[in-house]
C-alpha cells in the first residue's frame, strides 16, 4: 500500500494496546517473565469505617418547651392532660385517630418513593446534559470532499485521528522500543485507523495513544492506550478504533472532531445549546437535584414521626414541666398556633444542630456526649426532638460542606451533676449509615479509573495481575474509598502505578518480595 510505504519513511509509533478475546478493544497480553510485582492482602489493607462524628455545641438551658403541633390531616380523639397540669416526662398528653395517622403516614411513604423516582429523573437528566456536544458556529461552511475526513486532522497539540501522517511528540527520543515507546497525543474523541494498527504489527513497534487534560502533553494523563505491535491481532485497514475505550468505532461518532460524547437529544443541531447554556443548565440541575434530596429527607423524617403516632396515636410529653397554651381539640386555629405547649420546669437541656445531609441517620432517642467549656464537666444527652425546619441559630461543624442547611436538635440531660444553666457545651455524637456488610475501605491509590470505570490490578490464580473492575462508593477521612463489590478479603491486589503495573506481570506477596 502506498500509505505503509510512506509510513515506512516516517517515525513510527509504539503504543502499548491489549488484544481481548475478538479483537484490539481488551488489551494486549505481553510476557514480562523476568518482572514482578508485589501485591498485599486486601485484608490487611482494609481500615474499616466506624461512623462519622457530628460536631456542635450549644446552652444549656432549664426552661426547654415542647411544643405539640397539630397539622389539618390529623384528628385528635382524646386530650389527656389539662392546662397548667404538672406532667412527667413519657406522660401521655393526647391520642389521634390511628386510621388517620396511618392513611398520613401511606400518603408520605408515598412522597418518599415520588421524590426517589424524581431524583431518579433529574439525574438521568443531568447526566445528558453533560454528555451533550455544544452548537458552535461553523467557522468554514465548505462541505469537504467525501473523500477527506470528516474530521480535522489534530485539535491544537492533539490528533482527531491517528493515520499514516500523525507524527509523535516524542520523535527525538523514541525508538519504537517497549522501554522508549512512540507517544501521540490524542483528543478523547479520537480513533486510530486499522491501517495504522497494522502497519505496527508489520513493523513489531510500540506505541501509546495518550489523552490529556486540556490537550496538552504537560496536562494530567486521562487514561492511555498502550499497543505491542508485535501481538497486535491485525485487524481490517478500514476500521477505527477508539483511543478512549479501545472499541471498533461501527457509526460516525468519531466524527465529531472534539472531546465531547454526542447525544441524540435534539440539542445538537443547528440553533442548539451554546457551552454557556449548556453550563447554566446543568448547575440549574444540580440545584434541582440537591433540593429534592433535601426534600426526601425531611419527608423520610416525617414517616418516622407518623409511625410512631400510626402504632398507638399517642403524643407523649418530652420535657416535664407544665402544661400552657391548650387549645380547644374541637375549635383547633387555622394560624399556626401549636395546640399546646410543655414548659420544662426541672432538668437541663441543650439545642444542637446536625446537617440536612444527616437528617436521615440521626433520630430521637440517639444519645450526644456533652462537654463543658468552662469546668471540662462531661455527661450524656438523649435526643428529644428534632425540628422539621432549619435554623441559622444552630451551631454546627465537622461535615466538611459549608452549602448545607442545620437543622436543630433538643436533648435532654438527666444526670447534670456539675453543669448550671446558661454555659455552654460541645455537643458530640456519632453516626453511620446502614453500611453493606461486604464493604470494604482501602486507601484510594489503589484504585485506578478508566473509561469512567474504577478497577484494581488484583493476582488471579495464576498469580498474574488482572484488572478488577470494582464499584466504589464514599471517600472518607480524604483518602480511604469504599469498595461495595468487585473485591473481598481474600483477594490480593498490587499499587496500580509504575513500570510493573501491567496486566500479565508475576503477582509476588509482599512478605515474600522481601526474602
Amino acid at each position: 500500500m502506498k500509505n505503509k510505504k510512506v509510513m515506512k519513511r516516517i517515525l513510527i509509533i509504539a503504543i502499548v494496546a491489549a488484544v481481548a478475546a475478538g479483537g484490539i478493544g481488551g488489551g494486549v497480553y505481553v510476557q514480562r517473565s523476568k518482572m514482578t510485582a508485589e501485591v498485599q492482602s486486601v485484608s490487611n489493607l482494609n481500615s474499616g469505617y466506624w461512623g462519622d462524628d457530628i460536631n456542635s455545641s450549644g446552652l444549656v438551658t432549664n426552661d426547654y418547651s415542647q411544643t405539640v403541633e397539630i397539622s389539618k390531616d390529623d384528628e385528635i380523639k382524646e386530650v389527656y392532660v389539662e392546662e397548667g397540669q404538672q406532667v412527667q416526662k413519657g406522660d401521655k398528653l393526647l391520642a389521634l385517630d390511628t386510621t388517620v395517622a396511618s392513611l398520613n403516614l401511606q400518603g408520605k411513604q408515598l412522597e418518599v418513593e415520588n421524590l426517589k423516582n424524581q431524583i431518579t429523573i433529574a439525574q438521568n437528566d443531568l447526566k445528558k446534559l453533560k454528555n451533550t456536544k455544544p452548537y458552535v458556529e461553523p467557522s468554514n461552511p465548505v462541505t469537504p470532499e467525501p473523500s477527506t475526513p470528516q474530521v480535522q486532522e489534530m485539535t491544537g497539540n492533539a490528533y482527531n485521528y491517528i493515520s499514516w501522517t500523525a507524527v509523535p511528540y516524542n520523535r527525538d527520543s523514541a525508538d519504537g522500543s517497549e522501554e522508549t515507546p512512540y507517544r501521540y497525543l490524542c483528543t478523547e474523541s479520537a480513533y486510530v485507523t486499522g491501517d495504522f494498527l497494522s502497519q505496527l504489527a508489520e513493523e513489531k513497534t510500540y506505541a501509546v495513544f495518550e489523552i490529556r487534560e486540556n490537550n496538552d502533553v504537560s496536562g494530567e494523563l486521562v487514561t492511555a492506550w498502550e499497543v505491542d505491535g508485535a501481538q497486535i491481532v491485525v485487524p481490517d485497514g478500514n476500521t477505527k478504533w477508539s483511543v478512549y475505550d479501545h472499541s471498533q468505532i461501527t457509526d460516525d461518532a468519531s466524527d465529531a472532531g472534539d472531546d465531547t460524547t454526542t447525544v441524540d437529544d435534539g440539542s445538537n443541531d443547528a440553533g442548539g445549546y451554546t457551552q454557556s447554556e449548556l453550563n447554566d443548565m446543568i448547575a440549574e440541575q444540580e440545584k434541582k437535584i440537591k433540593d429534592l434530596d433535601l426534600d426526601k429527607r425531611k419527608a423520610e423524617l416525617e414517616v418516622e414521626k407518623l409511625k410512631a403516632q400510626s402504632t398507638d396515636g399517642i403524643v407523649y410529653a418530652t420535657v416535664t414541666g407544665v402544661v400552657k397554651n391548650l387549645q380547644d381539640k374541637d375549635n383547633l386555629p387555622n394560624d399556626g398556633t401549636p395546640f399546646m405547649e410543655v414548659t420544662g420546669s426541672e432538668g437541663l437541656y441543650v439545642t444542637g444542630g446536625i446537617s440536612e445531609l444527616l437528617l436521615d441517620q440521626v433520630k430521637p432517642g440517639q444519645m450526644v456526649s456533652v462537654s463543658s467549656w468552662e469546668s471540662g464537666t462531661s455527661c450524656e444527652a438523649e435526643i428529644t426532638e428534632i425540628k422539621n425546619y432549619p435554623s441559622t441559630d444552630v451551631s454546627s461543624y465537622g461535615e466538611g460542606n459549608s452549602n448545607v442547611s442545620y437543622y436543630p436538635f433538643v436533648a435532654y440531660i438527666e444526670d447534670s451533676t456539675g453543669l448550671r444553666n446558661g454555659e455552654y457545651v460541645d455537643l458530640t455524637m456519632t453516626v453511620s449509615g446502614e453500611e453493606d456488610s461486604s464493604s470494604l475501605y482501602i486507601f484510594k491509590g489503589y484504585v485506578r479509573t478508566e473509561n469512567g470505570r474504577s478497577y484494581v490490578l488484583k493476582a488471579d490464580e495464576n498469580d498474574r495481575l488482572v484488572k478488577q473492575y470494582v464499584k466504589t462508593g464514599r471517600i472518607i477521612y480524604g483518602d480511604t474509598i469504599e469498595i461495595k463489590s468487585g473485591l473481598t478479603e481474600d483477594d490480593r491486589i498490587a499499587f496500580p502505578y509504575g513500570k510493573t503495573a501491567k496486566e500479565g506481570i508475576r503477582a509476588v506477596n509482599a512478605d515474600e518480595s522481601s526474602h
